[in-house]
């Protein structure tokens, strides 16, 4: 299966799925329009997925460290500091430290997810689950929560902005997608739409 087809086939899937989200998830509907810290107690679930995809990055690049690019290797160094970035912009909101609360399930569910494609996936399929997909919805989220965040009068917007420009960039990596067989491009698109389920249902739970 040549790249062009991968590519046309997978960015289709993860357009159309990212576009019915926008419309229809709470957190794309719902995301708060004030500056109040009690509007942001969700953020609980974001730094614990933010902690751990630190880690999972990390396992990634000692999984494959012969791969031909940088792409695992420098998107664990861009993403190790993120989680205590988010953890000292909660606090400083007055929201009680994250380290005492747990993530919900469905938070949960899409961080095994994560792990699952960096411990046990092919170098293709963890490309187009955790840097196509999840760091493609990613982007979008943080462009969304970032426009919103700044209307509402914060300040001190240094985590969401990194996102806005480094989750489009380590979204964009279909040029390192390698010849494909059917079998492994029909899991591609089970996997990613299972990813983008698990997402949908994830986002949405921060705001049930």
């Amino acid at each position: 299966m040549t790249q062009t087809v991968v590519v046309e086939k997978i960015s289709g899937i993860i357009a159309g799925e990212l576009a019915r989200v926008k419309q229809t998830n709470r957190f794309f509907a719902e995301f708060p329009q004030t500056a109040k810290p009690e509007d942001f107690k969700w953020c609980v679930h974001l730094y614990h997925l933010s902690k751990h995809f630190g880690e999972l990055l990390k396992l990634r690049w000692e999984r494959f460290p012969d791969v031909d690019h940088d792409v695992f290797s420098t998107h664990y160094e861009e993403e190790k500091d993120h989680a205590q970035m988010l953890r000292k912009w909660m606090m400083d909101l007055g929201l009680e430290d994250p380290e005492l609360s747990q993530p919900n399930y469905e938070t949960e569910h899409f961080i095994s997810l994560q792990y699952r494609a960096v411990a046990s996936m092919s170098e293709n399929l963890s490309l187009l689950i955790v840097n196509s997909t999840s760091e493609g919805f990613a982007h979008a989220v943080y462009l969304h929560a970032t426009e919103i965040l700044k209307k509402s009068g914060f300040e001190n917007l240094e985590y969401w902005e990194v996102h806005c420009e480094a989750d489009e960039e380590h979204s964009n990596v279909y040029h390192l997608i390698k010849d494909m067989s059917d079998a492994e491009l029909q899991e591609a698109e089970h996997l990613v739409r299972y990813t983008c389920d698990t997402l949908d249902k994830m986002l949405n739970s921060w705001f049930a």
